[in-house]
């Protein structure tokens, strides 16, 4: 139980009793203005957070997305290769699992290289805002 339902729900019982609610524990120092604050903050942060429409992504976006994209295809591919593999009942030949292996080994490299861009590309745009300000 979270601190947020539980403070909802004492207040709520102690607010539908009346007078004869059990009494809430809390630390020192703590009033019911406080748990009231809290309500009304948790209420407005509610009330921000209400889902909104989103757009279609831009151009930029989408280009962005494309290794990312191209990974996670490799990936499914080589799940599925595997899958087939194991679910056909038979061992697979020497030369499927060097192929196997040489795929999975391709798969890692284009990982990499894509993590090794987006990190480069993030220390570039750092350094930029860095220079800026």
């Amino acid at each position: 139980m979270t601190i947020e339902i539980a403070a909802t729900a004492a207040l709520s019982h102690a607010s539908a009793a009346g007078t004869a609610a059990a009494p809430v524990q809390a630390g020192y120092g703590v009033s019911l203005t406080d748990f009231s604050g809290f309500q009304q903050a948790m209420a407005g942060a509610h009330a921000r957070l209400e889902s909104r429409p989103v757009g279609a992504p831009s151009q930029a976006a989408v280009q962005l997305m494309k290794p990312f994209e191209h990974i996670n295809g490799e990936a499914q591919k080589l799940s599925l290769d595997a899958n087939a593999a194991k679910n056909a009942g038979r061992e697979m030949t020497p030369g499927e699992v060097v192929m196997l292996t040489v795929r999975c080994q391709e798969f890692m490299f284009h990982c990499q290289l894509t993590s090794n861009i987006a990190n480069r590309t993030s220390d570039g745009l750092s350094q930029l805002f860095r220079q800026q300000s």
